[in-house]
């Protein structure tokens, strides 16, 4: 017997059937690298079904922090709450103001930042940080401050989609 009606009547009776489309979740997206900037685009953090994720939205010219923050507040757009996309962020009442330097931004909002959820500062801190990481710099070497209600919390960095004083970043144990 050839070697080709072996294999086929080896699967044909192995119980291997066809099945149809089976849709386990978002679509892949594409790998870019870190400080690689589109400049027509703004980089969202919104919650999804898996965790904090990273969306891009279209723009008509390079947005930085300050108009990241805004379209943030906004919360996802129509074709990104039908992917099952939603924000943490509390309403706001009243501005929240954005000023940013050379790797650092600061974000004073006129509410208690002690009140954020773990999930609302990464938000805040990963929008803010990936749309003014430099070329050819990492989204952690940000620092992201966040400020409101009398308080302040300094030196916050985005890494894998999560906010992290900058002193703790968390290390891959070693390998044995």
């Amino acid at each position: 017997m050839a070697p080709t009606a072996l294999l086929a009547v080896a699967l044909a009776g192995c119980g291997v059937t066809t099945t149809d489309v089976i849709d386990v979740g978002q679509p892949a997206t594409g790998a870019k690298r870190q400080g690689e900037v589109n400049s027509a685009e703004a980089k969202l953090y919104f919650m999804s079904p898996t965790g904090v994720t990273q969306v891009t939205r279209q723009a008509k010219a390079k947005l930085g922090a300050e108009d990241a923050i805004a379209l943030l507040l906004d919360g996802p757009d129509e074709d990104q709450r039908v992917r099952g996309l939603y924000t943490d962020v509390p309403k706001m009442k009243g501005e929240v103001h954005v000023t940013t330097g050379t790797l650092r931004v600061s974000i004073q909002m006129p509410f208690n930042v002690l009140r954020l959820t773990p999930v609302s500062k990464a938000q805040f801190v990963c929008t803010a940080a990936a749309n003014e990481v430099p070329r050819g710099r990492q989204i952690h070497d940000v620092k992201v401050e966040l400020s409101g209600g009398g308080f302040v919390i300094s030196d916050l960095v985005c890494d894998s989609n999560n906010a992290f004083p900058a002193g703790k970043l968390p290390t891959p144990a070693p390998s044995r």
